[in-house]
C-alpha cells in the first residue's frame, strides 16, 4: 500500500507539474505575442518620425525657396511702381478718402439691467423688443 500511496502521489505531482508547465507556454506565448506588437509600434513609430522629418526638412527648404521668390517680387513690384519707401511708407502717406461713419440707430436699453442666468429681464425685453414666448422657456 505504502508503494501505490507514493506512486499515487508522483502521479498527482507529475500531472500538477504538466499544469504548470502549460501555463508558463501561455504566458510566455501571450508574452513573446505583446513583444512583438510593441516591436512593430516600434517600428511603426520610429519610420512615422523618419517620415516626418523629412517631410519638414523638404517643406522647410521650400519655404525658403518661396519668401525669396517673395523678396525678388517685392523688389520688382516696388521698382515698377516706384515705390521708393516701401508700399508701407506710401500707404501711411495717403489721406483717407472716406467719410467718417457715424451710428444712426442705437438700442437704448433700461438705464437699471438685472443680468442673471435664466431669469426674464421684463425691463430689458421691452426695451429691446423682445417678445417672450414661455413656451420656449421650459427648455432652459
Amino acid at each position: 500500500d505504502g508503494l501505490k500511496l507514493a506512486e499515487k502521489s508522483l502521479r498527482d505531482n507529475i500531472a500538477n507539474y504538466e499544469q504548470i508547465i502549460v501555463k508558463a507556454n501561455n504566458i510566455i506565448a501571450q508574452a513573446t505575442a505583446k513583444r512583438e506588437r510593441n516591436q512593430n509600434l516600434l517600428n511603426s513609430a520610429d519610420q512615422l518620425c523618419s517620415t516626418f522629418e523629412s517631410e519638414y526638412k523638404i517643406a522647410n527648404e521650400q519655404r525658403k525657396e518661396e519668401l525669396a521668390l517673395l523678396s525678388k517680387l517685392r523688389g520688382i513690384v516696388e521698382k515698377k511702381l516706384k515705390f521708393s519707401s516701401g508700399v508701407t511708407g506710401r500707404a501711411s502717406q495717403e489721406q483717407d478718402q472716406f467719410a467718417k461713419h457715424e451710428n444712426v440707430a442705437q438700442i437704448k436699453g433700461p438705464s437699471t439691467w438685472t443680468k442673471a442666468e435664466n431669469n426674464y429681464n421684463a425691463a430689458g425685453a421691452a426695451a429691446v423688443g423682445y417678445n417672450r414666448n414661455e413656451n420656449l422657456e421650459r427648455f432652459v
